[in-house]
């Protein structure tokens, strides 16, 4: 076989990988996905944030200090936070809390998790969710 052809096949697949990985990465980036809320490692307490919980739910970020993405993800939730009434953001440094990340499954930065008022863990998203996404959420947290 020609190397020329070889090295375009081989171009051509890299970038048919590449451009797969990146369609799926956009379409799942910041999805909030609804848990089992029964699960007892997914059950955290005030002394498990260093926080209060919030009285209808908590909207626990994990980020770290180099992130971008974490400081978006920070204005939404505190926009979430001040168009819902008890409704608290604890964001812990995730490199701080290895004990919660490995407990938790958290595999990147930022990772939000939505609390119920008891402290277990309704719904999860990792990257920058939007803030419909997060209302609906809520409502799994604390239905009206």
């Amino acid at each position: 076989m020609d190397p020329l052809l070889l090295r375009v096949g081989v171009l051509f697949l890299v970038i048919a990988v590449a451009t797969g990985f990146g369609v799926r990465r956009r379409r799942v980036d910041g999805r909030v996905r609804a848990l089992r809320p029964d699960r007892p490692d997914h059950h955290l307490t005030a002394a498990d944030l260093g926080a209060e919980l919030g009285g209808r739910a908590t909207l626990l970020q994990f980020s770290a200090p180099v992130c971008a993405p974490c400081r978006a993800a920070r204005r939404v939730l505190g926009a979430v936070c001040e168009s819902a009434p008890g409704v608290v953001h604890v964001e812990l440094d995730a490199g701080e809390h290895l004990d919660l990340v490995r407990r938790l499954g958290i595999l990147r930065t930022p990772t939000v998790l939505v609390l119920g008022p008891a402290g277990n863990v309704v719904a999860r998203a990792s990257g920058v969710p939007t803030h419909p996404q997060l209302a609906e959420a809520l409502a799994l947290a604390a239905p009206a």
